[in-house]
């Protein structure tokens, strides 16, 4: 009996490790400066140097962990570049609907490693104008596994410009293996896109009673057996 329950105790051990372990971001919060540090295309700005000197903002192929798949590129904005909002997280947020015009709404993506599992995708969104039309954002991860989108004031969920809300989707894997996480800007190509700043990506624990079904399955298990040899 003490064997079985053992096993049991193991096999469940091993599906919390497997399904609880966080999917990591790299650079969730755009403020990793160190492991790249690009010059931007616009103002020609280093990227450690927007929170404190020269322009406030600039706009960049690739930052750490992310990289550009369609428009202008990743606009790093800064605590100093408007007086409305400020970062959500440290110093750097992004907006996608990037200088120069006209090919301003840019896509930005990274490549994360998930296993089988439910995850959850969060991050921190505001719009810059009033302008419900300028201001969307769709958020997916490849193969289908997710799709959303968020815009502005007035659309649900509801939000106003300056302050930071909370998304949050939920989504399966079925299959282990790479995908690509991607933001994109939508809209007018004005320059004057929604803001995004503090993205996660975690595994989503299994619950209680679903951990304890595989001790279930072996304790009634080990009870057959010894009926059967009785």
């Amino acid at each position: 009996m003490m064997k079985s329950i053992m096993a049991a105790t193991v096999a469940v051990t091993a599906l919390l490790g497997a399904n609880a372990a966080n999917a990591m971001i790299v650079n969730g919060d755009f403020e990793d400066t160190t492991t790249l540090d690009p010059t931007g295309l616009v103002k020609g700005n280093k990227l450690s140097n927007l929170a404190t000197t020269g322009s406030s903002w600039d706009v960049f192929s690739e930052i750490s962990g992310w990289k550009t798949t369609a428009g202008a590129g990743i606009e790093v904005q800064t605590n100093r570049t408007l007086g409305s909002i400020d970062a959500h997280s440290g110093q750097h947020y992004i907006e996608l609907d990037s200088h120069p015009k006209p090919n301003s709404n840019s896509t930005m993506e990274q490549e994360v490693s998930l296993g089988v599992g439910t995850y959850e995708l969060s991050f921190w969104y505001s719009p810059r104008t009033n302008d419900a039309s300028s201001n969307g954002i769709e958020y997916s991860v490849s193969d289908g596994l997710l799709s959303g989108f968020i815009t502005g004031p007035g659309a649900s969920p509801d939000t106003s410009v300056g302050v930071w809300t909370l998304v949050k989707s939920l989504f399966k894997v079925d299959t282990a293996g790479d995908y690509s996480l991607s933001f994109a800007a939508t809209g007018k190509q004005n320059t004057l896109g929604g803001f995004i700043d503090t993205v996660n990506l975690t595994a989503v624990p299994i619950p209680a009673a679903g951990l304890l079904l595989p001790v279930g399955v072996a304790m009634l298990g080990f009870a057959a057996r010894r009926r059967k040899s009785a």
